[in-house]
């Protein structure tokens, strides 16, 4: 599971039960985003008596001040509220929602930016401000965020233009050290009074692109952070009012050894889509999967599309008890 998937930390005006009651509502609202993927709860049939509720989930709260810059003057009085694991599975299951426990892909972002007519990778040690807004939106989203070192090795692995461009291969051969995540490149300039970003997410066999501006750098990076995860919660996570698991045959190929055969099941476990799986036979470097799957199929397609290990073959069925209509997938193991 996502870590702090299950609070949040909101400002509080005073110590008052009707401020606590205030803020209550907003970290439960913020953790019902964060734990469904979810960002458009708003208007959800059940949301406005589910916020009304909100202390009845409340696990624990703690206050704490927060330092001020300014040194003597006190700093903002934040509140911490953590819910129940259960009681957030229950309150998602009346929106038609569920929780987004695991599986949620890591990605690793490449961010660049245009200032005065200069181009330049993020530096983390540099551009404090800029990481910690796209740290916090992430941290808000649940969305597990890796940033590049920006060591030697990085700089030069990697120019500026491979990301302003989307030059694939640049970017693809500089991210390799960082193992297995999804990659998301984020160009960010001032236009006018705006700033603006273009995002794209590279995915095994696609592109996906993005676009986000704002008055500020930090809302203009929240917003592409923000567009990123609702996007990647659709590919990832079934409503749970979407029907009935459904039985879906899955047969991998190029299963060689043990170690595949262990990676393989370690990836089935980290499909929360997958109910239960088992093994219906194993032939050669073949491997034939029976999932039952919340959602049915195209969630589970869109779902594998986002593995870099696995690449989609077309299945023919060469048996006669495999009807034209069954559902079996095929996947090469990379």
């Amino acid at each position: 599971a996502s870590p702090g998937l299950y609070s949040a930390e909101v400002p509080v005006t005073d110590p008052s039960p009707e401020a606590r009651k205030a803020s209550i509502r907003e970290a439960f609202e913020k953790v019902l985003i964060k734990a469904s993927g979810y960002r458009r709860l708003k208007g959800r049939k059940g949301m406005k008596t589910l916020l009304k509720h909100a202390e009845d989930y409340v696990q624990q709260f703690r206050y704490r001040n927060e330092v001020s810059d300014a040194g003597d003057e006190p700093g903002k009085r934040l509140m911490w509220v953590a819910f129940e694991k259960s009681a957030i599975k229950e309150a998602l299951q009346q929106l038609g929602l569920s929780v987004w426990d695991k599986g949620r892909p890591e990605v690793l972002l490449w961010l660049a930016q245009e200032k005065g007519g200069k181009r330049a990778l993020l530096d983390p040690e540099r551009d404090v401000k800029v990481v910690q807004a796209v740290k916090n939106a992430a941290q808000q989203r649940g969305l597990p965020l890796l940033l590049p070192i920006m060591d030697l090795e990085d700089q030069t692995a990697l120019r500026v233009s491979d990301v302003w461009t989307v030059n694939r291969d640049g970017v693809e051969a500089a991210s390799a050290r960082y193992g297995d995540q999804l990659v998301l490149l984020g160009r960010l300039r001032k236009s006018g009074k705006q700033w603006k970003a273009k995002w794209t997410l590279l995915l095994p066999d696609r592109q996906q692109d993005f676009s986000s501006s704002a008055g500020t750098e930090e809302a203009a990076l929240g917003g592409g952070i923000d567009k990123v995860m609702d996007w990647l919660t659709v590919q990832f996570v079934p409503r749970s009012d979407a029907g009935e698991a459904g039985i879906v045959m899955l047969r991998f190929l190029g299963v060689g050894g043990l170690s595949d055969y262990a990676r393989l099941m370690q990836l089935l476990d980290s499909l929360d889509v997958i109910s239960e799986y088992a093994i219906e036979e194993s032939t050669g470097d073949q491997l034939l999967i029976r999932a039952k799957v919340r959602g049915g199929k195209e969630i589970l397609t869109q779902r594998l599309s986002l593995e870099n290990t696995l690449a989609p073959v077309a299945s023919i069925p060469d048996d006669e008890s495999l009807t034209p209509d069954s559902l079996e997938l095929t996947y090469q193991l990379r």
